[in-house]
């Protein structure tokens, strides 16, 4: 890897060359969409400074076409490579900042943990841990950027209409606020109306309960090339959690003009391939699957390509996202987003890691409190319907959580005379960008020490490889059967049903060693033994051996692979006594 000190005047270089766009980062620094949040040049600093200790080193994956690094922390005692491997990533998905800040601050923990705890540090000798807290510092910078939008794409260049012109007719701040928010046009043909319990939110008229659209909805903006669209090629570029390959969406929005087309992604994918002894992949990202497992369909593993979580894996993603649901202390989690080319899906399914992924943090579900009837056994109907009504429940607690906790994250709706629309009524206004998916700082910490927790917990689940029985059984005329038993100690399988599937990883080896004058009589000095189960799984070999009179002499065996680690034991040859 390159070291991101020597490479400091080539960057330096290349920001300069875009300065236009790190200027406009810098000059907003001091605004970013949620206080207390780190904006590039203040998470370059404290990766950094995590750095400084002798538990971490830090390295430079590859340089963003923004001039941005993306940083890989390496956690770890010893050879960290030749060790079992927990990859954490942060943000995957750009505007989830809290991803970025949670892996950050988790990496910190962990370091100054092990600095001060030997109980904290023997997992260090044993596991070690890989963080990308940032991985893609382009399209996160959008953050700090006023007008404040909610952008996950990268600073590629993006023709997205097809006109032969590129990011020519993105957002506009049409109210001066400096955020990007939305715009209702009164339109008799319109999809949508005011929530009756709040008119703020607007929700899709439904049809059947012969309910007339009034507005149609609007990114805020206008149509800049005078093409009939509004806001059709915004600037940039592609997104990192939709550029994977399992599941590409081929023209996609956001998507890039291939799989792993980017500086970003192709990095990252780079360095998980160029190390097999990752054995888990920890994402924050909106596809979560650890508040909710996802099912197996079984139907659908007799299918060569895979695509849903395989039966043989389900108790222990269930095992995992147990721990952490006990962790978190968090309930009534958003649905998890199916995302085309995301980082998680490639991780599992192509991959062939155990993939983790969580949102962190999620705005909390109101509690209701139901009126009683005053007609005692008699229902209103409506009242019922009313509540069966799921439309706009969302937000309708995100306005209530953001009241009680005194954020201001609405723009209220107001009227405005648009160019594209000049003899309708337009009103600008909803919710600021960003607030709903990263909560305030002050929340930062305790969420951090949480998932730090967890990923303790994760890595003391990992397969402990051990020899657990060795035997030599004399057989007569120098010859021996050494058998031995590998046995898996941890809470996790040595490997998953999609990595044996997809073929991705290297499998469990055991190879018994033979001192100076000894041989095989049958067999392979190394041979390959099946995944082993958690909690005891087990398996033998036997080899026989020849070894020459005299001296009694030992010959030793060893169990490994990168996924689960190296267990050895040693056992003398002795002939019995007459």
């Amino acid at each position: 890897m390159t070291s991101t000190i020597a490479r400091h005047s080539t960057r330096t270089l290349l920001a300069a060359v875009l300065g236009t766009f790190v200027l406009a980062t810098a000059a907003h620094a001091a605004q970013p969409a949620v206080e207390g949040y780190a904006d590039y040049a203040a998470y370059q600093v404290a990766v950094k400074s995590i750095a400084k200790s002798k538990l971490a080193t830090l390295d430079s994956l590859g340089t963003t076409e923004g001039g941005r690094d993306v940083f890989l922390l390496t956690i770890g005692t010893g050879k960290t490579d030749e060790k079992p491997a927990l990859l954490i990533v942060g943000n995957v998905h750009a505007p989830h900042l809290l991803g970025s800040e949670l892996a950050t601050r988790l990496a910190k923990r962990i370091v100054d943990e092990a600095s001060k705890d030997a109980e904290a540090r023997k997992l260090l000798d044993r596991v070690t841990i890989y963080v990308i807290p940032r991985p893609a510092p382009d399209a996160s910078e959008a953050f700090f950027q006023r007008p404040l939008a909610e952008r996950s794409v990268n600073q590629r260049p993006v023709d997205d209409d097809g006109d032969g012109q590129v990011d020519e007719d993105g957002p506009d701040d049409l109210n001066g606020d400096g955020l990007i928010t939305m715009i209702r046009v009164a339109d008799t043909g319109g999809r949508y109306i005011a929530h009756p319990d709040d008119e703020r939110v607007m929700i899709e008229a439904d049809r059947e309960k012969h309910e007339a659209g009034r507005w149609t909805l609007y990114v805020e903006g206008r149509d800049n090339d005078r093409d009939e669209k509004s806001n059709e090629d915004p600037p940039g570029g592609v997104d990192f959690n939709r550029n994977f390959t399992f599941a590409y969406s081929y023209f996609g929005a956001g998507a890039g003009p291939h799989q792993v087309s980017e500086v970003e992604s192709r990095a990252v994918a780079d360095f998980a391939f160029s190390h097999p002894n990752i054995a888990a992949v920890l994402s924050f990202s909106p596809e979560d699957n650890l508040m909710e497992v996802p099912k197996a369909d079984e139907s659908a593993e007799e299918e060569k390509i895979k695509t849903t979580l395989l039966a043989d894996d389900v108790p222990t993603m269930d095992l995992v996202a147990e721990k952490y649901r006990q962790i978190l202390e968090a309930e009534d989690a958003p649905e998890s987003l199916d995302g085309k080319g995301s980082f998680s899906d490639w991780a599992y399914f192509h991959y062939g890691r155990w993939s983790l992924a969580c949102r962190g943090w999620w705005i909390p579900k109101v509690e209701t409190e139901e009126e009683d009837d005053e007609e005692g056994d008699e229902h209103d109907e409506d009242a019922e319907e009313s509540n069966e009504d799921e439309r706009g429940v969302d937000e309708l607690d995100a306005l209530i959580w953001f009241d009680e906790e005194g954020i201001d994250g609405f723009v209220d709706w107001t009227p405005i005379k648009h160019p594209d629309f000049p003899d309708r009524k337009v009103e600008v206004g909803g919710f600021k960008p960003f607030l709903r998916t990263n909560p305030p700082a002050d929340q930062l910490e305790p969420l951090a020490e949480k998932h730090c927790r967890f990923v303790r917990e994760l890595a003391e689940m990992f397969p402990r490889l051990e020899i657990a029985e060795l035997k030599a059984e004399p057989l007569g005329d120098g010859v021996w059967r050494v058998t031995a038993a590998a046995v898996n100690r941890g809470r996790l399988p040595t490997m998953s049903q999609m990595g044996r599937t997809s073929r991705q990883l290297q499998g469990l080896q055991m190879q018994i060693t033979l001192p100076r004058g000894a041989a095989l009589v049958t067999g392979y000095p190394r041979v390959g033994i099946s995944a082993l189960a958690p909690d005891g799984g087990r398996q033998e070999k036997s080899w026989l051996v020849t070894a020459p009179p005299g001296k009694p002499t030992s010959v030793s065996v060893r169990v490994w692979s990168p996924l689960a680690g190296s267990h050895a034991k040693s056992i003398r040859l002795e002939r019995p006594k007459k």
